[in-house]
């Protein structure tokens, strides 16, 4: 399910087992199949004659872990996140969730991540917030007889109670933002890529996003969010890089 004319977000199923470690295996390495979310060898090269965006990059997300990855503007963020998602495909390399590529497996690839894209996408004008949430928690296949509760909980969760029956035109771009993050959020997915989620919040916003992050470390799950170098970003995070020249660098 290409989610890339809505706003190319998926939501959540519970993971598949963890893959049990051979026996005999003194230091043992999470297989791919134990890990959330890996990217191994990417390549990605947009023509022939332009420099590679992404040149054999190498990331491993492990459960309950905040990843940041930063970057000058063209330097292949939002291209690494649109091929974890299983929006596009690599040239080589591959993307895995939970050990299987969105081409082996695409509904389940899709139900296990959220992808946040930047910009304001996805929003439909003429629909309310409650309605848009709604039209959402059913592109991201909840079950019917959950879709009312989850609603509602996501209205509160993100303090959109004022907003809810207001159309979407009808609020500022940092609403929207707000919305946007709900939905991301919605299904209560284990996988969450965040494309400059910051943008157009104010304080309050960034703070209804901590939360929602903090409840996705509380249940082990994972995250990574990508923004430009430069901005200023008061939180931790468990691994910091920096995507120059089409590979990750510790920054």
């Amino acid at each position: 399910m290409t989610l890339h004319s809505l706003q190319e977000t998926a939501s959540v199923a519970e993971p598949p087992a963890l893959a049990p470690v051979g026996r005999g295996v003194s230091s043992p390495v999470p297989a791919d199949d134990a890990i959330p979310l890996t990217l191994r060898g990417v390549h990605k090269r947009w023509h022939k004659s332009q420099a590679p965006v992404l040149e054999g990059l190498d990331l491993t997300l492990d459960l309950g872990t905040t990843t940041w990855v930063g970057g000058r503007n063209g330097a292949g963020k939002t291209t690494l996140l649109r091929i974890a998602a299983g929006l596009i495909d690599p040239d080589r390399g591959r993307a895995q969730v939970w050990g299987f590529t969105a081409a082996e497996n695409r509904a389940r690839y899709q139900q296990l991540l959220s992808f946040l894209p930047a910009g304001d996408r996805g929003l439909y004008a003429r629909l309310t917030v409650r309605r848009q949430l709604r039209f959402w928690a059913h592109i991201a296949m909840l079950e019917p007889a959950q879709v009312k509760t989850r609603v509602e909980e996501t209205i509160g969760a993100f303090d959109l109670e004022e907003l809810a029956d207001r159309r979407v035109d009808r609020i500022s771009m940092g609403q929207r933002q707000r919305v946007r993050i709900a939905m991301t959020f919605l299904a209560r997915p284990e996988v969450v890529l965040l494309d400059e989620p910051l943008t157009s919040l104010d304080a309050e916003g960034a703070e209804i996003l901590e939360r929602a992050i903090a409840e996705l470390m509380a249940r082990q799950g994972t995250l990574l969010w990508c923004s430009p170098s430069g901005e200023s970003l008061d939180r931790h995070f468990d691994a910091r890089w920096v995507l120059s020249d089409g590979r990750l660098v510790e920054a």
